[in-house]
């Protein structure tokens, strides 16, 4: 270590912060569980992604407080709590923050910081202690994503951990989009837009900034979640139920990724499918009727690298509890310089690096 005063603080580090390799839980000191179970006090969710919500029924039952965004937890409710027989419960326990505001907890507070990833998604700021602890949750650079500085501790993501995944043209990908579902609509007069929950709603948002006026239909989950968005203030305008749809001849359909194998390619609609895995090209075609898209809401390895250089944290901990490549980020950012760990231990050397 390059200090005892860096001793001391990596001391500390393996007393209050860990991630759970089963729950994915990331756990601050004895009262913070971030994105998985763990039976502490207080259960944070930084977005509605699945992988960031495992648990969450044993949080309800066991945390005093689940908090988020309050567009995260409206989402929250009508995406994981809605049929559950959990609402009383939720309803009971949400502590709604906005980014910037402090809960105060047992001596340690919580502040959610705005990240890009999703509408609604939060980094989360951990103070104890006299330690500063960031935790970025999934993260993309844009304009809507503050960089947490002056940190003891960073906790980062590793989706795109690796040097392989980068994406010199993901400032001409929201173009792209736009333009290929404007041909869509011109040739086929309906376009089908698969993606996951949160970036099938930024591309909504998108598509309509950019002037494309043709209704949007979707499943019920999705107008659901949509709905949500609306209320809290993200313009969508003229959207309905996919079952509402008829009389309309010209439209754009919204269906969840996993729904993309049963695409129609009979050359009745263009199909465009929505996502991260794509570094060769922004767009590619894989087959007459189907555009596959590189429209991400993570950042990229450059990203990433970026992210830990502006917040320059006194320690690094890169999460492996997710899919991603946890030891190739972690290994770049220990040759630039940072002390870097890598939790939780899935078999190879705890610590970046030689170390």
């Amino acid at each position: 270590m390059s200090s005892g005063r860096d001793e001391k603080l990596v001391e500390w580090l393996f007393k209050n912060v860990g991630i759970e390799k089963e729950t994915r839980a990331i756990t601050v000191g004895r009262y913070f569980a971030i994105d998985g179970y763990s039976p502490r006090p207080v259960r944070v969710v930084t977005h509605i992604h699945s992988d960031h919500t495992v648990g969450l029924s044993e949080s309800l039952r066991v945390s005093s407080y689940i908090v988020g965004t309050p567009l995260t937890l409206d989402l929250l409710e009508e995406l994981v709590i809605h049929g559950s027989g959990l609402h009383s419960l939720f309803r009971a326990k949400r502590r709604s923050l906005d980014y910037g505001e402090r809960l105060e907890y047992q001596g340690s507070s919580i502040t959610l910081v705005e990240n890009s990833h999703i509408f609604g998604a939060s980094s989360v700021l951990i103070e104890l202690e006299g330690r500063r602890v960031g935790y970025t949750g999934d993260v993309k650079l844009g304009n809507n994503t503050r960089v947490m500085r002056d940190l003891d501790v960073l906790v980062i993501e590793s989706t795109y951990g690796s040097p392989r995944y980068r994406r010199p043209f993901k400032h001409s990908v929201e173009e792209i989009l736009v333009d290929t579902v404007r041909y869509g609509l011109r040739k086929y007069g309906r376009v089908h837009v698969y993606g996951y929950h949160g970036k099938l709603q930024e591309a909504m948002h998108l598509l309509r900034r950019s002037g494309v006026e043709e209704p949007f239909l979707m499943p019920e989950r999705v107008y659901r979640a949509t709905r949500v968005l609306e209320k809290h203030g993200v313009r969508i305008g003229e959207y309905y139920r996919e079952r509402d749809g008829d009389g309309f001849e010209r439209y754009v359909v919204f269906r969840h990724f996993n729904q993309a194998k049963y695409r129609k390619i009979d050359g009745s609609t263009l199909n465009v499918v929505l996502t991260g895995w794509e570094f060769e090209n922004p767009a590619r075609q894989v087959d007459e009727h189907t555009w596959v898209i590189a429209l991400s809401d993570h950042g990229d390895f450059d990203d990433l690298v970026a992210y830990v250089e502006m917040s320059s944290p006194r320690v690094v901990v890169v999460d492996a509890s997710r899919n991603g490549e946890p030891y190739e980020l972690a290994r770049e950012l220990f040759r630039r310089g940072y002390v870097t760990f890598v939790m939780p231990n899935t078999g190879e050397d705890r610590v970046a690096g030689t170390r």
